[in-house]
This record gives structure tokens, sequence and C-alpha cells, in this order.
């Protein structure tokens, strides 16, 4: 009875998400009518939505270190076997790592076959100036994994540091034994405290998706949409495909499980990145997805953490159809080892960004450095890429719970009869 009831609430809560999603929306797009005033966009908007929409993400980050720090020590030091530890990582690092390059070939792929450049009209937008080349130094991008000063990356919320701090403290734990338990204990009840502060912020989505989609419309307007709508409209479509098709296929073969039936499953917390476009902002969520489809706690603690801050393939994608856009802009011919080139960057480049909004248009610098391509054309990407980057972390978060999923299987820590448990109404496919 208990369980119906708790199922009740979380549905309620997706109702109520959903119809503040709407309605952000709709208050949007009737402010992008709405003369300027300083009642409109100092109080309405820099105010009203300001203070509810960024609380809310505040709230969502005010949780993530503590929450992944307790409970990725939680996962690592229960485990009796430390060299599982180091077995599951390698294979999370390698799925990560392969699934990022397959990406960004899919979307440079995608950039050649869709033409998001080819007949877009610019305007007067300056397309002079060039920029020099920058190079990437792969020795560089390892040594930024390892924190020098804990304490520092704390407070700066370095993730793939706090991560590694996480995985060292995990497995003294697990190796001292019963002396640690007091220690032990703590985290436990630390993680335990925190899950129950990640419920509370939960509450409060739909008030704080509603001001977070109601802001966004309203600043962007429809002129920059419009002129860049078939980039937009690119972009979102192979985020889907990619989805389907490669998430898809690569689950159902590595799982034996019903693809349709995880998105079904997935839709409970979809809203959660899609309107914070923010990795990091999902882990807590994210964990509990993967728990509740019948990943181990040890794998689940462990993986989406890592994923946050290793796995982008949307942004992968993103980034590799604009390097394509932009070549179209500018009519430059695309050579082999210039393709070679930007794939390799696009996956280093991915590679320890935080999984917050806003990060990719630093990467993506970094990416159109490295084959020397102007940068001008960010200006108007970072206008427009508001709304698909909201697509963008919905197939990033997905792509974290499926490879964990993969290798939670892999290593007998995934419950077969959890994930089709047909409770909560879902249908068997």
């Amino acid at each position: 009875m208990e369980n119906s009831n708790e199922s009740k609430k979380a549905m309620s809560l997706g109702k109520k998400s959903i119809i503040g999603l709407v309605a952000g929306l709709i208050i949007g797009a009737i402010l992008c009518f709405v003369p300027a005033s300083t009642f409109r966009d100092s109080f309405l908007i820099g105010t009203v939505f300001k203070i509810i929409g960024t609380g809310y993400l505040n709230l969502i980050k005010m949780t993530i270190v503590p929450f992944v720090f307790a409970s990725l020590v939680m996962g690592i030091s229960s485990a009796t076997d430390v060299r599982q530890v180091g077995r599951i990582g390698s294979k999370i690092l390698i799925i990560y790592m392969a699934t990022t390059v397959v990406a960004s070939i899919f979307g440079i792929l995608g950039g050649m076959i869709l033409k998001p450049g080819v007949g877009v009209n610019l305007g007067s937008f300056d397309l002079s100036t060039e920029y020099s080349q920058v190079q990437t130094s792969f020795a560089d991008v390892v040594l930024d994994f390892i924190p020098t000063n804990v304490v520092g990356s704390f407070a700066d919320g370095k993730m793939i540091h706090i991560v590694v701090f996480a995985v060292f403290v995990g497995i003294a734990i697990s190796l001292i034994g019963e002396k640690a338990e007091p220690v032990k204990k703590f985290n436990e009840s630390l993680a335990n405290v925190m899950l129950k502060i990640v419920n509370i912020v939960m509450s409060l989505t739909p008030y704080g998706v509603c001001c977070l989609m109601a802001s966004t419309v309203a600043n962007l307007g429809f002129d920059i949409i419009v002129t860049l709508a078939k980039y937009c409209a690119s972009e979102i479509f192979l985020f889907f495909l990619f989805g389907f098709v490669v998430y898809g296929l690569m689950f159902r073969m590595m799982t034996g499980q019903s693809f349709f039936k995880l998105l079904k499953k997935y839709s409970k917390i979809a809203l959660v990145p899609f309107s914070t476009s923010s990795s990091n902002a999902t882990i807590p969520y994210s964990i509990q997805f993967c728990r509740s489809v019948g990943v181990s706690e040890k794998v689940a603690a462990f993986s989406i953490p890592l994923g946050a801050t290793l796995n982008m393939d949307g942004t992968a994608i993103m980034q590799g159809m604009t390097f394509v856009f932009v070549s179209q802009l500018y009519n430059i011919e695309l050579t082999l080892p210039m393709l070679v080139t930007i794939i390799i960057t696009i996956t280093l480049a991915t590679i320890g960004s935080p999984g917050m909004p806003g990060v990719v248009m630093v990467t993506l610098t970094l990416v159109l450095q490295s084959v020397g391509f102007p940068l001008e054309a960010i200006a108007i990407i970072v206008a427009i890429d508001k709304f698909p980057d909201m697509f963008k972390t919905v197939l990033n978060v997905l792509g974290d719970a499926i490879d964990t999923i993969i290798v939670a299987k892999s290593e007998g820590e995934f419950d077969a009869d959890v994930f089709n448990d047909l409770k909560q109404g879902e249908v068997t496919l």
C-alpha cells in the first residue's frame, strides 16, 4: 500500500512538472510579443523568474558534491573485491570513450548529409576574422584528472577530481575493513540524508521548470530561431536518430531487454535534464533511476558521476555537426586529416568538461580552433543552442544510464526482474 502511495505521488509530481513546462513555454511565447519594459525585463524575467528558476538550479547544485561523494564512496566501500572495482571502472571508461567517438563521427556524417550551413542567410554577420590553430595536449587532459588540492576541488565543484578522490576513499575503506567501520557508517548516513534533501528539492521541480522555460523562450525571441531553424532542427533530429538507432541497438544487443520499456521508465526523470540542461544536476536522479531499473548501488554510484563528466554523446554529436556547419558557412573544403583531428579533439574536449549549461561553447571553441576555423559563428550558435541543449542533455543522461546498465549486466549487478517489474503500469513489449 505504501509503495502504491509513493507511485501516485511520483506520478503526480511528473504531471505537475509537465504542466509547469507547458506553462513556461506559453508564458515565454506571450512575453516575446510584449514590448520591452522595466516590468517585463527587470521585474518579471530578471527578478521573479530568475529567483525561482536559478534558485531551483542552485538548490540542485547544492546537493551534487556531497551526494556524489557519499554515494560513490558507499558504493565502492561495499565491494568485497577491490579488483572488481577496477574491472568495472575499466569497462565503463572503455564504453564511454567508444560511444563518444561514434557520436562525433555520427555528428560529422549527419552534418554532411543534412547540410545545415548550406543556404543559411546570416545577413550582414561578419565572417572575416580568422583564428590561429591551437594544440590539444593529451597529457594535460589526463593530468587534469588528478586533484592537487581536494578541498579546492570540493569548493570549485570539479566533479572529476571529486570522483577520483571518492574512489580512493572507497577503496581504502574496503581494504581497511573493520577499523574503518565508523567512517563507513557515517558516510552511509550522509548519503541517506543527501538523498532525502534531493527528494525535497525534487518537489520544487514544477515551479523551477516553469520559470526556466519562460525565461529561455522570452530571452531567445523568434528572429534568430527562425534564421537558424535548419541548424537547430538538424541537431535535434540527429539526437533522436542516435538515441533510437545507436542506443536502441546497443541496449537490445547487450542486455536483451526492451529499449522502449527503458525509454518509458526514463521518461519519469527526463524532464530534469531537459529543463536544467545539466548532466551534473541530474546525477542524483540518474542514480535513483538506474537503481530503480535493476542496477546495483555499487555500479550506479560509480558509473553515473563518471558519465556526467566523461560521457557526453549529445555534445559530441553537436560539435561534430557544428564543425561541418561552420565549414559550410565559410565554404571550407574538409580533408581526411582535418576530420581525424576533429574526432580526436572532440573526444578529448568532452572528457573532463563539467556537465553544466553553456560549457559546450567553451569546448566547441577548442574544437574549431584545433583545425584553424574562424570562431565568429559561435556568437550566433550561442543564441540558438539553449533549445537543442535541452535535448542534448537528455541524450547525454540517457547514454550514461544505458552504458551503466550494460556494464552492470556484464558484472552480474543487474536484476532483470526489477527492470521488468510491472507495478508502475509498464507494458511488456
